[in-house]
């Protein structure tokens, strides 16, 4: 069935999805539709005779590529297997998987994650006989990775110690095949540079690339698409520069502007019809951003009315607080007869989240509170899948220090070190020196000792044949190698008398194994290198299912992207919103600190109440709050009483946010 694009989208939506040629600039408001765009976009563009293998869509979510692709199978309806929406990571790491050899690298690495990359810094550390206690690992690590992404360089004054340690880094992951999350996007850039019949290639494949919430682009992943579509020209990037709230992670709103110069002849279309939100909502928006100066002007709109003012309250402490937000979630589900995942609470940082998790509890609320441990970074989860690694890919010495003793094998610190010198003597893995150790006859080590690393090399050994054995069920050598090991003996030892902690714990590696053997049914042709890749990749985002009907307690850059009937933002308060350390950092940041809050409210589709203390309690004393700056930004007009039972003008209201910034002002001066 043909498409009719100009009775599915509105006029600018239209024009936008039905250009299918040039580079093409869409400045997207909140809420204005934008996915629906390009969807059809892409649909059309299958329609116009596109192949689809041309085609490339990239965004920044598993679940945004997903729900992606099922959208445009859905509206073609067909199948559309070589369609690739994807992550720009997952795209990196196709790239790699295709052409890694080109860099001297084996094509079945292993992608280290932020755990894997700390492990790693902390041995090379150790090997360079420095002391692991007298560096921040954490910020090393970050130092790593911004000097890796070229958001930062080794200055003049950089230590010969930290530039080595960097190299070594470098060095260590090659030598054990292995990549970082950096590397998923620099390295692609590296084979284009070296090897450009692979940027070729690619070119000659991708003659159509798409680019969704392009503000939140790095540096680096606008090269990569500029330099894949430098030649076809035909690039089309949707984003929304008042929502660019991720420049801590390298996010780069300014790429809007690289992209009108790198492409001159560019379309420039603003969607600024809003589908989500009431107008005193979009109002509120509206009058907020405008006191940013450096961005695309734009403002949204709608046709839906302007539904219900802003309620703006003002408890007493964090404990009133959280209470009436409770109380009014609860008297708007049973007055109101909505279910529990209509109300989101906001906030602009984690410590403000438990105290309110707590009362919702308190009152029967249920909550689902994003931003806690994600399932992958479990403990349990962890080890099991580190044996995995390992048993896929022996050289993987990282994830064989975490195993090796776990369960307890009696192998410590002295036979680690003396299986580091046999490795590095014969310059080979620390599996191929746990062997060399496990044969050893010399008698250097004492024969209980030889035996345990023996025992655990012939395991590794035995599990890689089987995995690799054609015919032979992964999940099941998976589940064989937890029996085999007694991962549930090595939890009961860690948690004694605590039955509960184990069944979790066994839990979730049961649905890990789970997770496996899915995976086999449904890609029989992929390699156990995929699945790996696949939970290195996985996102942190709870299943729809587990989070049905529960209210979504979250930070602010955790809520982009979604929407709720009710949204409560807590904290509205100067060192929150705006933060003080990011001011303290740099006066610049409070641009970013105004567009966090134009997100909050913005995920609002009918109702806002934003809540700011009068005192906050700190280091168990209560210190006087100021109402965030911001408040002064929106028109007094929007506000509703904090108490209709008082019946404050919107005049009213005001002033008294004024009197009470000065009360609070003189407490703290």
């Amino acid at each position: 069935m043909a498409l009719d694009l100009k009775r599915a989208l509105n006029s600018e939506q239209y024009r936008a999805a039905a250009q299918t040629d040039g580079p093409l600039l869409v400045i997207a408001g909140a809420g204005s539709g934008k996915t629906r765009m390009l969807t059809y976009r892409i649909a059309h563009l299958l329609e116009s005779g596109i192949d689809e293998r041309a085609i490339l869509a990239l965004t920044f979510t598993n679940k945004a590529a997903k729900e992606m692709g099922e959208r445009i199978r859905s509206l073609t309806g067909k199948p559309l297997e070589k369609l690739t929406t994807s992550t720009f990571h997952a795209f990196g790491m196709g790239v790699l998987k295709q052409f890694i050899q080109h860099l001297g690298f084996r094509n079945n690495f292993t992608i280290y994650d932020a755990n894997d990359r700390m492990a790693l810094i902390k041995e090379v550390i150790e090997n360079l006989d420095y002391v692991v206690e007298s560096f921040d690992l954490w910020e090393l690590s970050s130092l790593f990775s911004d000097v890796k992404t070229g958001r930062k360089e080794f200055g003049p004054n950089a230590s010969q110690k930290i530039r080595g340690l960097y190299e070594e880094y470098e060095k260590h992951l090659k030598a054990y095949n292995a990549v970082d999350f950096d590397d998923l996007i620099t390295k692609p850039m590296d084979l284009f540079s070296s090897h450009p019949p692979v940027l070729e290639k690619l070119r000659q494949r991708y003659t159509h690339i798409l680019v969704d919430e392009f503000q939140d682009t790095s540096l680096a992943q606008y090269r990569i698409v500029e330099i894949l579509a430098r030649e076809s020209r035909n690039l089309c990037v949707v984003g929304d520069d008042d929502q660019s709230i991720y420049s801590w992670r390298g996010a780069n709103y300014e790429n809007l502007m690289m992209f009108e110069h790198d492409f001159p002849e560019r379309t420039e279309i603003k969607l600024e019809r809003n589908y989500r939100s009431t107008g005193t909502i979009l109002e509120a928006a509206n009058a907020l951003i405008l006191n940013n100066k450096e961005r695309k002007e734009k403002k949204l709109w709608t046709d839906g009315g302007r539904g219900s003012s802003i309620r703006l309250i003002h408890p007493e402490n964090d404990e009133d607080e959280a209470s009436q937000i409770a109380d009014q979630i609860m008297l708007a589900h049973k007055k109101e007869d909505r279910p529990f995942s209509a109300y989101a609470i906001l906030v602009r940082t984690n410590s403000l989240l438990d105290t309110l998790e707590a009362k919702l509890t308190e009152r029967g609320i249920p909550t689902v509170v994003t931003g806690g441990t994600s399932f992958f970074d479990r403990k349990e989860i962890r080890d099991i899948v580190s044996y995995l690694k390992v048993i896929a890919n022996q050289s993987d010495d990282i994830n064989l220090l975490r195993i090796i003793n776990t369960p307890r094998r009696g192998i410590g610190r002295t036979t680690l070190e003396r299986l580091r010198r046999i490795a590095d003597d014969h310059n080979a893995s620390l599996f191929t020196a746990a062997q060399i150790m496990g044969r050893s006859t010399d008698g250097q080590v004492r024969e209980g000792l030889r035996l345990a690393v023996a025992r655990f090399a012939s395991l590794i050994d035995d599990m890689h044949h089987n995995l690799f054995e054609r015919g032979r069920s992964k999940a099941q050598t998976l589940r064989t190698l937890v029996e085999q090991i007694d991962y549930k003996g090595h939890i009961e030892g860690e948690h004694p008398d605590n039955e509960a902690v184990v069944a979790f714990k066994m839990k979730g590696v049961s649905l890990l194994c789970d997770m496996l053997s899915r995976f086999e049914r449904e890609n029989p042709a992929s390699s156990i290198f995929d699945f790996i890749n696949r939970l290195s990749l996985a996102g942190k985002e709870s299943g729809a299912e587990e989070d049905a009907g529960k209210v979504a307690l979250m930070t602010i850059h955790s809520a982009k992207g979604l929407e709720f009937d009710t949204v409560f933002v807590a904290g509205v308060e100067d060192r929150f919103i705006p933060h003080a350390r990011a001011i303290e950092d740099d006066p610049a940041n409070i641009a970013e600190e105004r567009r966090l809050f134009y997100v909050a409210i913005t995920r609002a589709k009918r109702a806002l109440v934003l809540s700011a203390c009068e005192n906050r309690r700190r280091n168990h004393t209560d210190i006087p709050s100021l109402p965030s700056r911001f408040l002064e930004e929106i028109p007094k007009e929007l506000f509703d009483e904090e108490d209709p039972a008082k019946e404050l003008s919107g005049d009213e209201m005001v002033d008294k946010l004024r009197l009470l910034r000065e009360r609070l002002a003189q407490k703290t001066g």
